[in-house]
This record gives C-alpha cells, structure tokens and sequence, in this order.
C-alpha cells in the first residue's frame, strides 16, 4: 500500500527546518571535489549515530555536531540510524534492520501526521527494499543531551557504568533519572517550551495517535526557533480503530506520563 503512495508521503520533504551541509563545515573551500559529490548525490553517507547520539564520520570532517573515534563509538541497539546528505540538505537514515512491522509502522503514524502542523521531521525519502526511512535532520540536542551537558547521568554509556541505574528495567529509567538527576531540568528548558511541547503531544493526539515512547531523548530542542520536535515513531500506536472510550483512556495515561517527566517536585 504504501508503496504506491510514496510520492503523497514525500510530498511535505520541501517544508520544516532545512539544515545544509555548510552548517557542518562542509564547504568548496575544505574540499571542492568531495563537495560537489555530495551535493550531487541523492543521499551520501556522511556518518553513523551511535547509541548516545554521537556521530562517527564517514570521509569526512563534521563540525557542530558531536562527534567520536571509532575506539569511542557505542553500537545502537536497535536501529541503526546514519547522518546523511540529501543534495546537500542533511538528513537522519534510519534502517529498520528487516523490521518490517516497526517500518510500516513508522509510516503509517506519519501517513496520519504529517499535514497537521505538528513539529515532526518530515521525510526526505522511503527505501522500501532496505527498510529504510530518510529523515530531515533537525539542528539541536535533545533534552536528554541537554541535561547530560549540566551534569545528569542520561546517556547509555554513563549508564551501563552505574551499577546503580543499569540494574532497573528500561521501561522504568526514564523516570527514575528524571527524579535523580543532578542538574535541573529547567535550565536547560522553559515553562514556554513545556507548553510548547504539550500542544504537539495534542496536536498528535487529535490525529489518534498515542506516542508510546515518551522520553527525553526522543525530543529535540531545535536550536533557531526553540521550539519541540518529536522524533521516533516506530512504537507509536493508531487508535483510530478503538472506540472513545478506550482512546481518552489511552491518551489521558500518556499525558500523565509527561506531566510526570516534566513535573516531578525535583524539577523545579
């Protein structure tokens, strides 16, 4: 089915934030030749993300966002997700490893998302003989990177080297360190993104869709406008099919679980 509606799901790759290859410091003048194959390319591999979030290059020099050494680099764990160009606009490939549930998932969700407004990376490109999605990429951390940055204990590898947090179950961090975090969430976010940010989670509920994975590093704070995004959809559910009943159950618990993110008493 959606095959054949590719071009109706591509439709949008024209519109949100557009971050080109010049914001990473790729240029004529670093290198001309490598230059003019990328933005001649329709997607050319400039790095890997790791598990953190972290990119290992690929050819080149990346500047502005993150980086690590191979010796450094920590395997993702599910999907493996790499920083690409797409004729010089730079984008988030995302391989669903022969997943084809969570692919077709994935875009079933932003079949019924996008067009609605709501602050969601728009698609650049679907491959559906690699499982593959291609998304835009957004400029900015996420708040879970933010919070690392002040000094809380958020990203995998810090993780798995406290004995502490790597005992509890995954679906149960997320809380925990946002109780135990050393740094406070409201310095690296405000009341205004908070409200911001709930409008989306509305906005993508009205669409009767539940989010499901709700968690910091699945938000992004986009550095021009500071304004939430959302990525990462493949657990998403659509309750179209549900009755209104169990639909307000559904949204009302996942709403209370951000309210729980956002407004524990050590927040603040």
């Amino acid at each position: 089915m959606f095959r054949t509606r590719k071009d109706e799901i591509l439709k949008y790759k024209g519109t949100g934030p557009r971050v080109s290859i010049e914001e990473i410091g790729l240029n004529r003048k670093s290198d001309e030749k490598i230059y003019t194959d990328i933005i001649n390319s329709p997607e050319f591999v400039l790095g890997e993300f790791d598990q953190d979030g972290y990119i290992l290059p690929a050819q080149v020099t990346i500047r502005s966002i993150p980086t690590v050494t191979r010796e450094q680099f920590l395997p993702r764990k599910k999907f493996r997700l790499f920083l690409v160009s797409v004729y010089g606009r730079l984008g988030v490939r995302k391989e669903y490893r022969g997943d084809l549930i969570s692919f077709i998932n994935e875009l079933k969700i932003y079949s019924k998302l996008l067009g609605n407004d709501i602050n969601i990376p728009v698609l650049l490109d679907v491959n559906y003989d690699l499982l593959s999605i291609t998304f835009a990429y957004i400029r900015g951390p996420t708040i879970r990177e933010s919070l690392h940055n002040i000094g809380a204990v958020f990203l995998d590898r810090d993780v798995e080297a406290n004995p502490d947090l790597n005992k509890i179950p995954d679906e149960d961090r997320w809380l925990i360190q946002a109780d135990d975090k050393t740094g406070s969430l409201f310095s690296v976010i405000n009341a205004a993104f908070i409200e911001d940010l709930f409008c989306e989670v509305k906005k993508i509920h009205d669409c009767d869709i539940l989010i499901s994975d709700v968690k910091y590093g699945n938000i992004i704070v986009e550095s021009l406008s500071h304004k939430p995004y959302l990525i990462d959809f493949e657990s998403s559910r659509d309750l179209s099919s549900f009755g209104r009943y169990v639909k307000n159950i559904q949204k009302d618990q996942e709403t209370e679980f951000f309210h729980r993110l956002f407004f524990s008493p050590k927040n603040t």
